[in-house]
């Protein structure tokens, strides 16, 4: 029965990257992700970009019973983070590294500290802009209301003489 169960329903050995239309040319140029049960981390999250890309890899890490899985989502996870400006994320990912990975993957402070400066610079400004937009926004809004207040006491005073 077991047989008839394989032969009847084939297991798909590899699974590709997308690729658009399903040509033959395709085909050829296509780069298989995962064969069997190794996963080629590279090209799974060459798929995505971003953070989409940094959690997929996290999530591989941290459910993987393998370590070389686990080291290499962690080494793509770590260089991703670099390319933005997450410094918590990118503590987390060197916390889970732990040095496993040699020199190249160590705390980088410096590039935490950076970070963090800009991330501070961009919220003062955004602040300032924001007040900036407050102020105006009540000046316009008052001073319409002091525009009526002022038409309708001339009406009152006006119409009373």
């Amino acid at each position: 029965m077991d047989a008839e169960d394989e032969s009847s329903n084939p297991m798909i050995d590899e699974i590709y990257t997308n690729g658009g239309e399903d040509t033959d040319n395709n085909r050829t140029n296509r780069r298989a992700i995962m064969s069997g049960d190794q996963l080629d981390i590279e090209a799974y999250s060459s798929l995505y970009t971003g953070r989409t890309k940094i959690m997929r890899l996290l999530f591989i890490a941290n459910k993987s019973k393998n370590a070389t899985v686990k080291l290499d989502a962690l080494r793509l996870a770590y260089d991703e983070i670099k390319k933005g400006e997450n410094a918590q994320l990118f503590r987390e990912v060197v916390g889970k590294i732990d040095g496993r990975l040699g020199e190249g993957y160590e705390m980088d402070l410096g590039w935490c500290d950076g970070v963090e400066r800009k991330m501070e610079q961009k919220k003062e400004r955004l602040e300032n802009e924001l007040n900036a937009y407050r102020v105006i926004f009540y000046f316009h809004h008052f001073g319409f209301l002091l525009l009526l207040f002022r038409k309708i006491k001339i009406l009152f005073f006006s119409a009373n003489l």
